[in-house]
């Protein structure tokens, strides 16, 4: 442990000092996995799906602030909704303008979280994402969560449609707009998802904020026993069969990235908790310090 601590600080340590040139490119990464991910799941649009717009949009959402990225990726997916139908398009700017209206132009700064989700789909360990949502957006992502599976759903049967239309029947147009109007109406699976994923981040999110010793740790096997629980339930309630298989290797990969991600935020020293107390004028304060676990810190003393 004490050696993976060291090499965690070297590279902090080198990551501040070269903070101007390492933040843009791991944003730069970040939105590139984000873009690459939303052109996997809508393709339809010869312009959108060019490897020079994914990287223009990439470099761009790099560089702005993290609402801009919601827009682009907007306006890329829009693209290629309209691009299939009038409809399709017609539905997705309404879909996205109740999620901007109803969470992002309120809370900005998790709307990163949505696009975690379509990248665990595609990925095929999509019930490891609400793990990891919860651990790195707390509480304040279990809507953009959910958000993320309305819209990975709704790639899905955009592709049916598109499918569909393909044929040029009258006929099939009328099906395919009944398919793409079902998606938020009759589909099982995805409020399966939604129960699981919304339960999932709640539990983590408030056991983690618990001041016992090692509540984080608690707060993830809670959330994972949890998700796997939530997809029986969920499957139960209603009547739609879930994949276990893909739950179970989904908690234990989330497990798996929850603790290498812990490891990056630091472990916490419960051996030498502190507590605090101290009062003003209208407050009496209880305060409990738990320090980080700091290999270099450790060394020096020991010298």
């Amino acid at each position: 442990m004490t050696g993976i601590l060291s090499v965690k600080n070297k590279i902090r340590s080198f990551l501040r000092k070269q903070d101007e040139i390492t933040a843009p490119i791991f944003r730069f990464i970040w939105c590139l996995m984000v873009f690459a991910s939303l052109q996997k799941m809508f393709h339809y649009s010869d312009l959108g799906s060019k490897k020079e717009v994914t990287i223009l949009l990439a470099v761009l959402t790099a560089l702005l602030p993290d609402a801009f990225m919601f827009v682009m990726a907007g306006v890329l997916i829009a693209l290629h909704t309209f691009s299939v139908s009038l409809e399709a398009g017609a539905i997705f700017v309404v879909l996205y303008i109740i999620m901007y209206c109803v969470y992002v132009r309120f809370f900005p700064k998790y709307a990163y979280a949505m696009f975690i989700v379509p990248i665990f789909y595609l990925l095929g360990i999509p019930y490891a994402a609400p793990v990891v949502v919860a651990l790195i957006a707390g509480i304040g992502g279990m809507v953009p969560a959910v958000m993320g599976v309305v819209l990975y759903y709704f790639s899905d049967c955009v592709e049916v449609v598109s499918g569909l239309l393909a044929t040029e029947d009258i006929e099939n147009e009328i099906e395919a707009f009944q398919k793409l109007s079902k998606v938020l109406i009759q589909n099982k699976e995805m409020y399966a998802a939604i129960i699981i994923f919304a339960i999932t981040v709640l539990i983590i999110s408030v056991l983690a904020k618990f001041s016992y010793p090692f509540a984080i740790y608690v707060a993830i096997a809670a959330g994972v026993i949890v998700n796997i629980f939530s997809a029986i339930l969920a499957g139960y309630v209603l009547g739609q069969d879930v994949p276990m298989d893909k739950v179970l290797i989904g908690s234990f990969i989330g497990i798996i990235i929850a603790l290498i991600i812990r490891v990056g935020q630091g472990l916490l020293d419960y051996k030498h908790t502190e507590r605090v107390q101290f009062e003003d004028d209208d407050y009496f304060y209880y305060v409990k310090a738990v320090p980080k676990i700091d290999s270099e810190k450790n060394e020096k003393a020991d010298n």
